[in-house]
């Protein structure tokens, strides 16, 4: 069923003398697939790839992926790591580089690992709950992210923060995740949003999505089961469902992807089944329609 907006635009469009035209749009819009581009976070499979890195990588490209977004090398040096994925047939356009403390103190090296791997951005994961428990500490990771971003923008890459829920804990009326937003220069950082998180606390994946549609340039496509609650307590890597199976809306949020020209999706599944999940979602986003 088309939207009150879709046929509000059709009907101007007939007014205005071009009906034909507005609702084969209308019609069009309802029926679009999405085209990603998608790949898998290799977070995903942890596990398996701790084991056997080779039998890892050419499941994922078996289920039809065919990029990666990395997540540390297991074990295994960068330029190996690199080759690995070479063999296999995947190419690594997104890349994981550690928490706020290697970009700290092992930037240099970060930049050597992209310089191998080649991704389109360099992203920080996690930051430390220490430096970001107040305003003020959440200010001065903003301008730590301001002054990443610039070493690696001088270097050819762009650099993204991926959230966590904690990012929207309340800091007195805002949150570290809206200090970020509004401390960091848009010239420098990127922001890669994880959905699951976004709907954890109680927010709408779509709705967040198009508020902030300047500064997102990536996207983690993961869903959280129904019935976990909003908030911000520990929950279990069970509660990351393949897609379509959870709470969150893809279709209305594939759309506002769409709309904010998101370049980047990274399928991540934390589960323990996400050896068959990743394929269940791949499924998912080859069908879905909005």
């Amino acid at each position: 069923m088309g939207s009150r907006r879709d046929f509000i635009a059709t009907f101007t469009g007939v007014v205005a003398g071009s009906g034909l035209v507005q609702a084969a749009k209308a019609l069009s819009a309802a029926e679009r697939t999405f085209r990603g581009p998608f790949g898998v976070q290799l977070y995903s499979l942890r596990d398996q790839l701790a084991k056997d890195v080779p039998g890892a990588l050419k499941h994922i490209r078996q289920v039809g992926y065919t990029t990666v977004e990395t997540a540390g090398f297991y074990d295994m040096k960068a330029e190996a790591f690199k080759r690995e994925l070479d063999k296999a047939g995947l190419k690594c356009t997104g890349m994981h580089a550690g928490d706020d403390g290697r970009f700290r103190d092992h930037l240099d090296e970060i930049i050597t690992e992209a310089k191998l791997f080649k991704p389109l951005h360099v992203s920080c994961p996690w930051v430390g709950e220490e430096h970001r428990k107040d305003a003020e500490g959440a200010k001065r990771v903003a301008a730590d992210f301001n002054a990443w971003g610039k070493k690696l923008e001088a270097a050819g890459f762009r650099f993204s923060y991926h959230n966590h829920d904690v990012d929207f804990r309340p800091i007195g009326t805002t949150t570290a995740q809206d200090i970020f937003l509004s401390e960091t220069d848009p010239k420098l950082v990127d922001f890669e949003f994880d959905l699951y998180f976004v709907q954890k606390v109680g927010l709408v994946p779509a709705d967040f999505i198009k508020k902030h549609a300047a500064r997102v340039k990536q996207l983690h496509l993961k869903d959280i089961a129904k019935g976990v609650k909003v908030g911000f307590q520990e929950e279990p890597d069970s509660t990351c469902v393949p897609l379509g199976t959870g709470q969150i809306d893809w279709p209305k949020t594939l759309a506002a992807a769409a709309e904010a020209g998101v370049k980047e999706y990274y399928v991540e599944d934390e589960s323990p089944t996400a050896w068959d999940g990743i394929a269940k979602t791949f499924a998912y986003l080859k069908s879905v329609r909005f």
